[in-house]
């Protein structure tokens, strides 16, 4: 799931605003990658879990929320992510949209906002993951 955010951030929210997006290290990375982790899952790892679907999806949240507070940790103390103290335009506290704000540049809406929207994407992705996969396996039980 992690890597499919990656996935997704990277094609859909970062390579527009950068100018060496589609380099062959940023595709094999940001691209390649998180395909390639699919398919090992669709191929090798689809399995039954008896969890409710609501619960398994919310778990999927864990890993970007660790993320979403190691990098406000390291805007908070300073610490350099390439030249700035943010990993991503959309992680700037300090954005002209700051917290909860809106502005005319990027990030446009405040890190909340985006922390927000992405987490509801993580969700509803994983919900989508488990529905797939729940299919596959009783579809393999049928034959």
């Amino acid at each position: 799931m992690s890597r499919s955010l990656t996935g997704a951030v990277y094609c859909f929210v970062l390579a527009p605003t950068m100018a060496h997006a589609w380099s062959p290290s940023n595709v094999l990375l940001h691209v390649v990658t998180p395909l390639a982790s699919l398919a090992d899952y669709f191929l090798f790892d689809v399995k039954q879990d008896p969890a409710p679907e609501n619960r398994l999806a919310l778990y999927a949240l864990i890993p970007p929320l660790y993320y979403v507070v190691f990098a406000g940790i390291g805007y908070v103390c300073n610490w350099k992510f390439g030249a700035t103290n943010y990993p991503y335009f959309f992680l700037n506290w300090g954005s002209p949209a700051g917290a909860f704000g809106f502005c005319n540049e990027l990030p446009f809406i405040g890190t909340f906002y985006w922390v927000a929207i992405l987490g509801v994407l993580v969700y509803l992705f994983a919900r989508l993951l488990l529905f797939v996969s729940r299919k596959i396996v009783s579809r393999n039980r049928e034959s």
